[in-house]
């Protein structure tokens, strides 16, 4: 029996008493008691909140995820904007959800990428100091004593007091945490492949770079590399160049990126370049006008095989 506590212990990082009651619920089996451990321990806090200014019309949501008994800031994300609707986001929503809505939220027009940062960063250094001073006991804090002190964060931010602020917090276990990053919709049948999932996508304006003694535009293939600018003056296009290291002090730079998609048009070629899921770039490119590229060979063997439609819609 010590042997398995032992065994379990250093398996999963639990203690003792977690140990002897995960062994005790799977009948003493560790490979199953192992399975359990992550249903068993709560140590993931999820601060989820929304926020406005009246004073200056900004609206804003965060969202906090701290594992309390590594010590460990697991995500911090916030976005700040002069869109009302931002503030009619439900705090109530599993966590990844509301994750998933607070990056809508970004793309939005009226949101402020530079201030987003900011503010993200300024409560990421707070969540850091909680767990460094309250550690395990975050989680049992009192919810108004932990909205009182966010609110602090924020009235510094703004240098006012004119904030109103709804904060929810939850206790996971990791197996919950998991299993909504995982499966965020839980279990579900699958769609038919007849009726594939809408991607919200934006699209930014890009140049591509060119090399006098490159590929031509018309012999580029989808899945080929390019190095792709984001010539967008847009803010949210700004705020997303800088994500992807495509923009230094100095402005755009050129980034590796890969083909996903050609069309001829009457004027040469098409190009779309994808940046990252939701994300990607277009440019209009003459036929004979010669690029850098680094030519996905393996791709090509594989589509040059099918019909052209295909290869088009497969990218």
């Amino acid at each position: 029996m010590q042997e398995k506590i032992s065994l379990l212990m250093e398996e999963t990082g639990c203690d003792r008493g977690q140990a002897e009651l995960a062994l005790e619920m799977c009948g003493y089996v560790v490979e199953e008691a192992i399975k359990a451990i992550p249903r068993l321990i709560k140590n993931i806090v999820v601060v989820k909140g929304k926020f406005a200014h009246h004073g200056e019309s900004q609206y804003g949501l965060i969202l906090g995820i701290l594992n309390v008994k590594s010590n460990v800031l697991m995500r911090c994300r916030a976005v700040l904007s002069f869109n009302p609707a931002v503030y009619t986001a439900s705090i109530g929503q599993n966590w990844f959800e509301f994750e998933k809505q607070l990056y809508g939220c970004r793309l939005w027009e009226g949101s402020l990428p530079a201030e987003s940062l900011e503010m993200e960063q300024r409560l990421s250094h707070y969540f850091r100091k909680a767990l460094e001073i309250h550690g395990a006991e975050l989680a049992w804090t009192a919810e108004d004593a932990l909205e009182a002190e966010v609110l602090a964060v924020f009235q510094s931010f703004f240098r006012s007091s004119d904030l109103r602020l709804s904060m929810k917090r939850e206790i996971l276990n990791l197996g919950q945490f998991q299993s909504l990053r995982n499966d965020p919709e839980g279990l579900r049948r699958p769609q038919p492949r007849s009726q594939p999932r809408a991607e919200y996508l934006l699209i930014l304006k890009i140049a591509l770079e060119e090399d006098g003694q490159g590929t031509a535009a018309a012999d580029l293939r989808a899945g080929d590399t390019v190095m792709a600018r984001i010539d967008d003056s847009r803010d949210i296009a700004q705020y997303l160049g800088k994500l992807f290291g495509g923009i230094s002090e100095k402005g755009p730079i050129p980034i590796l990126v890969p083909v996903e998609a050609l069309e001829a048009t009457e004027a040469g070629i098409l190009a779309r370049v994808r940046f990252s899921l939701g994300v990607c770039g277009d440019v209009e490119l003459k036929r004979d006008c010669r690029l850098k590229v680094l030519h996905n060979t393996l791709h090509r063997q594989k589509t040059d095989t099918l019909p052209w439609w295909r290869r088009f819609f497969q990218g």
